[in-house]
């Protein structure tokens, strides 16, 4: 739909965010990009339709090239430009889509309570208002009675600007300086606010930070390369480098925690997750269909019916009368998959682990019950801050841009090899929170690939789960703050096969700016019915695209 929309063959998604020929496309208004956890079905799909109508009726060269400095102004010329195309949309279903996402989009931005700051009270105003004059339609009912005293303060001098913007929608090029005045008087009335408040844009007391994602702009290029150049999927983080690899290594869990230990973290994780465990039946019905590829089978040759044996047509042509030239064949279905569960083991995971382990124990003795090949996997590292990799790297003086500079560990929770029920104390290693330290995520993808193509599995499924973006201080010290996470997404794209697929379990958190397949869980109720479900239909839906049969 969103390509037929815009007329690009070849506009498609990553994850959330919107790619074309060249890579990651800089759609910035806010509203663009609903929780696809929350969000409604029809605003999922009116932020499928504004991205198409942008890249329908907008020229992104000519946009980025006249954008201010400003964040402020940028953030309005972006949100203005898109209403603008939204406002040219001619389809009634369309527009039905478009109304329900702008409604959903004013409940978040109320519900995180920044109309309570007198620069969130601002720009839900000018969002709302110009939005109105652009599309005709009314504002949203959730808002109009709040925006009222500020619009009315606002009147006598957007009065003007508004016209200007409604009359030149039709055209891009008329639309920008429009577009511009109308930013930099927002801009002024902000700045106006902070002398006089003093606060910015600083939440009261309840409003959590993370609510700006609502207003703020969006990065034009999430993960770009040191001095403003734009990657795409397909080349960020090529150069990709190891300062020192001597120290790394790869342990079975057994190896690092005593027997007596694992059985005491085996019973400590029996005990804080007894009461919210998903049961295993529903998991082995709900994958059974996809985890097995039809395969037939002849159970009876030279019978008198059944298929035609094309092996005994000599027979039938010189015996006219044999009739024994059939067998009967049955279909049936044969596990033919991998599936590699891998954990990011760095500190801020500590809280989740008991509800991990919980959650990986009931997939996993499911999937083994269907004669699915399992993996548990963990990555971290084996020292904060670098290590003895840094130690040598500062007595060398300390050289910028030299790649990852920490010493990674690599941990085997389950192999492919070992039952669930054999690997029953072992997965409980998960527990052991002394491992828990720094994330280098892109390396520990390709060793988890590498590990599922030894299994010589018809299809595989890495499943990564993790809290966040990459994280290692040392390396960021010596590169840059998105050198980590490039190599991710270079490593995601690389390793893209028809035969594998990649998902991304985010805790608490977002992760589709990596993983085009993610999902968020809530971190408090891992290993329960719910978010056992969530991982369960993501498993599906990536079997369904491999050939599986639902």
């Amino acid at each position: 739909m969103m390509r037929a929309l815009s007329g690009d063959p070849d506009l498609d998604r990553w994850g959330a965010r919107p790619i074309g020929a060249h890579g990651r496309l800089p759609l910035n208004a806010p509203h663009l990009y609903p929780s696809v956890a929350d969000a409604g079905l029809s605003s999922l799909r009116g932020a499928a339709d504004a991205m198409a109508l942008r890249m329908r009726h907008s020229d992104l060269g000519e946009h980025r090239s006249a954008l201010p400095d400003s964040t402020a102004e940028r953030l309005v010329v972006e949100v203005l430009e898109q209403f603008r195309c939204e406002a040219l949309a001619d389809l009634p279903g369309v527009r039905q889509n478009l109304a329900q996402r702008h409604t959903e989009w004013c409940r978040e931005f109320l519900g995180s309570r920044l109309h309570e700051t007198h620069q969130g009270i601002l720009l839900l105003t000018i969002t709302v208002v110009a939005r109105s004059t652009l599309t005709g339609e009314p504002i949203s009912e959730d808002c109009v009675d709040l925006v009222e005293a500020t619009r009315a303060d606002l009147a006598a001098d957007m009065g003007g600007l508004l016209v200007r913007l409604r009359r030149t929608r039709t055209s891009q090029s008329a639309f920008l300086p429009a577009a511009l005045d109308f930013a930099a008087f927002v801009a002024a009335r902000m700045a106006e606010n902070e002398e006089q408040w003093g606060q910015g844009v600083r939440p009261r007391r309840g409003v959590t930070a993370s609510a700006f994602s609502l207003v703020l702009d969006v990065s034009e290029s999430p993960f770009a390369a040191p001095g403003g150049s734009s990657e795409s999927p397909g080349t960020a983080g090529r150069g990709y480098a190891i300062w020192d690899a001597s120290f790394d290594t790869t342990r079975h869990i057994a190896e690092v925690v005593r027997p007596a230990q694992l059985r005491d973290l085996r019973r400590q994780l029996d005990e804080q997750t007894q009461d919210r465990r998903a049961p295993v039946a529903p998991i082995i019905s709900r994958l059974q269909p996809v985890v097995a590829a039809p395969v037939e089978v002849c159970d009876l040759e030279d019978g008198e019916s059944g298929v035609l044996d094309p092996r005994r047509l000599s027979r039938l042509i010189t015996s006219p009368g044999e009739r024994r030239v059939f067998r009967d064949v049955t279909t049936t279905g044969q596990p033919d998959t991998a599936v590699a569960f891998l954990l990011d083991c760095s500190g801020s995971m500590k809280p989740h682990a008991a509800g991990i382990a919980a959650l990986l124990d009931g997939l996993v003795t499911a999937l083994d019950r269907l004669d699915v090949v399992t993996e548990v996997l963990g990555f971290t590292t084996g020292a904060w801050n670098g290590g003895r990799p840094k130690t040598s790297w500062q007595r060398s003086g300390s050289p910028p841009g030299i790649g990852r500079l920490n010493e990674i560990d690599h941990l085997v929770f389950k192999d492919s090899a070992t039952t669930a029920r054999r690997a029953r104390f072992d997965l409980a290693g998960v527990l052991k929170l002394s491992l828990y330290r720094e994330g280098v995520d892109g390396e520990a993808v390709r060793w988890a690939l590498t590990r599922l193509d030894r299994v010589g599995a018809a299809r595989t499924v890495l499943v990564v789960v993790s809290d966040g973006s990459p994280a290692d201080g040392a390396t960021a010290e010596a590169n840059d703050e998105d050198y980590l996470a490039r190599d991710l997404v270079a490593t995601i794209t690389a390793e893209a096969r028809p035969d594998r697929h990649l998902i991304g379990v985010g805790l608490g958190c977002d992760v589709s700016d990596f993983y085009q397949s993610a999902i968020a869980l809530d971190p408090e109720t891992l290993g329960d019915r719910a978010s056992t479900r969530a991982v369960v239909e993501a498993l599906r839906t990536a079997l369904g695209r491999h050939g599986g049969h639902v």
